[in-house]
């Protein structure tokens, strides 16, 4: 599940929370991606079904820096503190802790409030807590995945933090057991990576992954998987570099697999993608009795010719899912604006 917080003072906090797994002792074990303006970082909790009422559950166990941005600032004070990635875990707990109070029980036993939320989240029930010269305003929902959470804001509105997506991602299911997953199309930044620039909605979070060697060329792949059993984005980036003639022989290769079938997608006839450059691009509809999916592809190479570089987007989704039509566009209009972002650093 996702959450995006947005302050009034214009900074900003994206966060993922997933499940990772049990124990032998009951304990669980989740997973949290946190991104600022400043850079990201990845945090391990540890949740105790049996955890005293009056103590914190679940706690942060690990916390490493991912990386910082390029333009995080480096001085001491209150603001550069907000751009901290590592700062911004306790907003985690603060979703986290709900489902240990008794007033969030009696919250949800009484009539829900009409609200306009992502996921369809039409109905909430209010629990207002006391903060430190504040008070926190909990908009409630049972069908928010993990925290049951829909929005957490000050004084009745002030730097909201929204749920934007969650759903169930369970690799042993056969098929959709429900509709209830989301992939966040929102609030898109732009992220420098080491040797490239893109921008993605927030709350993606492209994880470098062991970089390769292919045939005398070095590869440094990020990627990132989100989304459900019914509905799921993909998004890669493959930075290929190395000998000039290689890379060249590389990047045509590349470009004529794309101009090809390729298994279980049809690729489309002329589509104009506004690409940077001599960029080609190109898209493949996913060919499934079961499933609609989109494909959007890009090869980039830079004017020095001593690089190029993939960058892939797929998402698809159910074919009984009852989002499917509207979901299918914006995939489509993600997708273009994904790829026509990308740059060299």
């Amino acid at each position: 599940m996702t959450y995006f917080l947005e302050r009034q003072d214009g900074s900003w906090v994206a966060m993922a929370l997933r499940i990772l797994g049990q124990d032998e002792g009951g304990g669980w074990t989740l997973g949290g991606d946190f991104k600022t303006v400043g850079g990201e970082c990845a945090v391990l909790f540890r949740s105790d079904p049996g955890a005293p009422a009056e103590m914190p559950d679940p706690t942060p166990v690990q916390i490493k820096l991912v990386r910082r941005y390029p333009s995080a600032s480096a001085s001491d004070d209150l603001a550069s503190l907000a751009e901290d990635p590592t700062m911004t875990v306790a907003l985690a707990m603060n979703l986290l802790m709900v489902r240990r109070w008794p007033a969030a029980a009696e919250s949800l036993s009484k009539e829900a409030r009409p609200v306009r939320y992502p996921c369809g989240i039409d109905q909430a029930h209010l629990l207002v807590t006391s903060g430190p010269g504040y008070q926190k305003h909990h908009d409630l929902c049972p069908r928010v995945m993990l925290t049951g959470v829909a929005c957490l804001s000050i004084d009745g509105g002030k730097n909201p933090m929204t749920v934007t997506s969650f759903g169930l991602n369970d690799p042993a299911a056969q098929g959709p057991t429900s509709y209830e997953d989301f992939v966040d199309l929102s609030h898109p930044k732009r992220i420098d990576h080491e040797g490239f620039a893109l921008t993605y909605p927030a709350t993606w979070f492209l994880v470098r992954q062991p970089d390769q060697e292919k045939d005398g060329l070095h590869v440094a792949v990020h990627g990132a998987q989100l989304g459900g059993v019914s509905c799921s984005l993909i998004c890669t980036v493959r930075l290929y570099s190395g000998d000039p003639r290689r890379v060249a022989e590389e990047q045509q290769a590349a470009r004529s697999r794309l101009s090809g079938p390729l298994p279980g997608l049809s690729l489309r006839g002329a589509e104009p993608l506004l690409l940077p450059g001599d960029a080609r691009g190109y898209v493949f509809d996913q060919v499934h009795p079961a499933i609609d999916g989109v494909a959007y592809s890009a090869v980039f190479g830079t004017d020095a010719r001593d690089r190029f570089a993939r960058v892939n987007t797929f998402g698809c989704i159910s074919k009984t899912n009852p989002r499917r039509r509207e979901t299918m566009a914006e995939y489509e209009r993600v997708f273009r604006e994904v790829l026509g972002s990308f740059q060299f650093n």
